[in-house]
């Protein structure tokens, strides 16, 4: 799913002819006050691996300096034995980050933290996991792009996969 950032949108406002300022401004500030929503729109397939490789799709950009809170909602079909990992990752400097993962599983729920966001290796849930569910605070030193990247947790050659309809939603709040 292709991403339209804020500051292409307010572009296409400015440049919108037949709407007064006052809608133009109405426009402006929905554009700015809501967060972004990123959605998966196919299935994706887990590597075979226990190596972490990027969604392509679940991604976003950020600017430095200012502070984003990220809700992701990964709807998932594990194996039991290989299970799921699922981390942030970038490779700009994060100054302040700090993420918590949440993996329901069919009988029984694991919690992981992440501070880490450029050489991370997060861990994960070795069980059928039905969904993952993350939340992070995150101010970046540089402008950049942050990934959801998913891996097996263990290796038994099992599909995992990140259904379609899976979410991260962007705030950026300073």
């Amino acid at each position: 799913m292709a991403q339209q950032n804020t500051t292409d949108l307010l572009t296409k406002i400015n440049a919108t002819g037949g709407l007064s300022n006052s809608q133009k401004d109405v426009l402006r500030a929905i554009v700015r006050g809501g967060p972004k929503i990123v959605r998966a729109a196919a299935d994706h397939t887990v590597n075979v691996s226990t190596t972490y490789a990027n969604h392509s799709e679940l991604y976003f950009d950020v600017k430095a300096g200012r502070k984003y809170i990220v809700e992701t909602n990964l709807l998932t079909t594990t194996d039991g034995t290989d299970g799921i990992r699922v981390q942030l990752n970038t490779t700009t400097d994060v100054t302040e980050g700090r993420a918590a993962w949440t993996y329901l599983a069919a009988s029984s729920t694991v919690s992981v933290s992440q501070t880490d966001f450029t050489a991370a290796t997060t861990a994960g849930a070795a069980a059928v996991v039905h969904r993952v569910s993350g939340y992070a605070s995150l101010k970046p030193a540089a402008d950049g792009r942050f990934y959801i990247q998913t891996a097996l947790q263990v290796d038994n050659n099992a599909a995992t996969t990140v259904h379609k309809g899976s979410t991260v939603t962007i705030y950026e709040v300073a």
